[in-house]
Formats: structure tokens, sequence, C-alpha cells
């Protein structure tokens, strides 16, 4: 199959998802071409995914360049060019509509929704109509998770088919030896890593950790860039813990440090999935997550905890309890092999490759909306 696929470059979940789909379908023998406005971090450099990418103009007329527009050429040449039979886009606005622009129905079109183009953008009057009318009109459309499979049917009026994301245990794997890079022999080794957007409530979990430090002797690396990334720092410093907190920047390897911790930390207002945290756990690094969105439906308690949203003494309370539990060895031991078994990478792809053929054949779509 000649498959076209669209995502945001960075490291938020729909740009992985995306850069490792594309690169496992090329493994299979498809011809992939991925879009983006740059290489996206996590595309294999020896990829068999042809990387595509998109211009951006920048005429003195426009206030801003013209995304939608840009990316709709540039899939319309390539539907004319390479042939594409599918084009599968991640995260729906605008990529729904650039896809609509680019092939008016002459492509199977498959998109996948990720978080924030439901909950947040979904919701915006500006892009709320128009993102459901090219919605409708695709092939398939799948969710990350049931919660926002079903926020989706609120906002957009579509029923998408649930699949959720993958994790590579062959990449994500414990990594204690590279624990003295990050803390001291007798501290904890706390990790969280994200976009550090608003929604991940950073400065939250900078406040947890205050409270942490405060009982034991540990260490929180933030792992990641973002508009929040400052923030926290600044929260840090103020409360006095700044000593204890480092700050990573965007890598292209974040199981080296994710797989060092003795604990990973999500303090989000919402997720959908929470590709990080899963990530985590093929580390063998128990998850404490606040108990929101999707996270719930793969986060049990065999290997993490759930805290409700904006409770931070029982955050607090919660890491301490686990940093502490003789049951800990045992739950990173869990932790790895239920991500191992759940979230194969193969098993996810064999999913989707089930979703394309479905669109290609013309059949309904699977929908996991009640």
């Amino acid at each position: 199959m000649r498959i076209g696929m669209v995502c945001y470059p960075g490291l938020g979940g729909s740009g992985i998802v995306a850069s490792e789909l594309a690169h496992r379908l090329a493994l299979r023998g498809h011809a992939v071409f991925l879009f983006a406005t740059e290489r996206p971090l996590r595309l294999p450099k020896d990829s068999k995914a042809r990387f595509m990418p998109v211009d951006l103009p920048n005429y003195p007329l426009f206030p801003a360049p013209l995304y939608t527009l840009a990316l709709a050429g540039a899939l319309e040449r390539a539907v004319r060019e390479e042939g594409l039979e599918l084009i599968h886009t991640h995260y729906a606005i605008p990529h729904a509509v650039s896809a609509w622009l680019a092939t008016e129905g002459a492509v199977k079109l498959v998109h996948t929704l990720h978080g924030t183009d439901v909950t947040l953008l979904g919701i915006d009057p500006a892009y709320q109509k128009v993102s459901a009318k090219a919605l409708k009109r695709a092939s398939a459309i799948t969710a990350v998770s049931k919660n926002l499979a079903q926020l989706a049917a609120r906002s957009f009026g579509v029923c998408p088919q649930v699949v959720p994301n993958a994790v590579d245990a062959e990449r994500f794997r414990p990594t204690p030896e590279h624990k003295r890079l990050f803390a001291a022999d007798d501290e904890f080794l706390l990790v969280h890593a994200s976009n550090f957007r608003p929604i991940k409530r950073v400065g939250d979990l900078v406040h947890a950790f205050a409270k942490i430090r405060s009982k034991v002797k540990a260490r929180l690396v933030l792992v990641g860039s973002g508009p929040e990334r400052a923030d926290a720092l600044r929260v840090a410093h103020a409360l006095g813990v700044d000593d204890s907190v480092t700050s990573v920047a965007t890598t292209a390897s974040p199981e080296e440090v994710i797989g060092a911790a003795d604990l990973f930390l999500l303090s989000s207002e919402y997720e959908s999935f929470g590709q990080s945290a899963l990530e985590a756990l093929a580390c063998g690094v128990p998850v404490v997550a606040t108990n929101v969105g999707g996270v719930h439906e793969w986060l049990t308690p065999e290997v993490g905890r759930l805290v409700e949203f904006g409770d931070l003494e029982a955050y607090a309370q919660t890491v301490l309890d686990l940093l502490t539990s003789p049951g800990l060895p045992q739950m990173r031991q869990t932790a790895r092999a239920y991500a191992q078994q759940n979230f194969n990478p193969e098993h996810i792809t064999n999913q989707y490759q089930e979703v394309y053929d479905a669109a290609v054949a013309g059949l309904p779509a699977a929908a996991d909306c009640d």
C-alpha cells in the first residue's frame, strides 16, 4: 500500500505514534511518506519511511505561515506524483481539513485523534464545525482511548475506533546504570517527561515534589521543553528545592533518563492516553498519575497509582508510600511485563493495518463511543 502519514514533528504523543507507526509499516513493505514541517525526532535515521517536508512560504501579506494550505498542497502533489492510496493524519486540527482539501474524496482518509485536538481546539468555535465536516468525510477515525472517543462523539458527532498507543520495549528498558548521572547514591530519582504545555501542570508536580523532598532525599528530573518549563523551574526556586530539580532539554533518547528512575510522575489536568508514562512502564518504572481522561484505562494498581487531580497532599503521600514500599521491586518487574504484553508495537500496527484494509475495501468503520 502507498500511505501518506501526517504529523507534528515534536515529542508530543501524536508525533511519536505517527513516526514509529510509519517506520513499522515501511518495514512491512508499504511505501510510507511521512509529512511534517521538520523531520520528526522519533523517526529512526535509517527508516525506510520517506520524510516529506512541508514547506511554509511566509509572505508579508499573511499574518502567519499558511500551514493548512501548505500541507494540502504537499499532499495533493504526493497523490499525483507518488500515487498515494491512503492518507493517515495524526491530530485532527488542521490535518483533517488539509487532507480533505488535497483529495476531495479521491483517496481514502484515516484520522487519529490524540487529545487536545478534541478537548481544547476541538471545542473552539473557530475550528469545531469545519473540523467536524472534514472528519465525517473520512473512511475511518481512531482515538487513542475510549475516553477520547466518547469526547469526540460529543464534539464532532463521530464515533472513533479505539487503537491504543504502543511502546517499543526493546528500546525502552531499565537503565539503572544511568541513575548515578542524575542522583546521588542515597537519593530517589523521580522523572517527568512532556512537552511542558499548561495542561501538563508541571508546576503542581514541583509543589508535590517539595513536599516529598521534605520527607526523603530525592531528585526530580524534568525532561523536555515547552512553554511551562521555565515557570516550573521558577516554582522550584521559590519553594527552595531548585538544588534538587534538574532540567534536561528535549532529547532523542529519553529512555536513558526514564529508565534510570525510581518512579515516573504525571500530574496533568487532562491526558487522553499518556505516552511518556507508558514508556516509563516499559522501562520498568512505576507511574504515579492524576486520574484524568483515559489514564485509568491502562494504569492499573499493579503498575502504578492514580491520584485525584489537584490533591497535591495525596499525590506527595502516594509517591512517598511507593518509594518506601517493600513491594516496589516487584512492581517494577510487573510494569515492564505489562507494557510488553499489552502494548506491543506489532500488535498495535496490526490493528492499524486492519483499519486501512477496511477503509480501502469500503467497509464500515468500527466504533467505540458507547
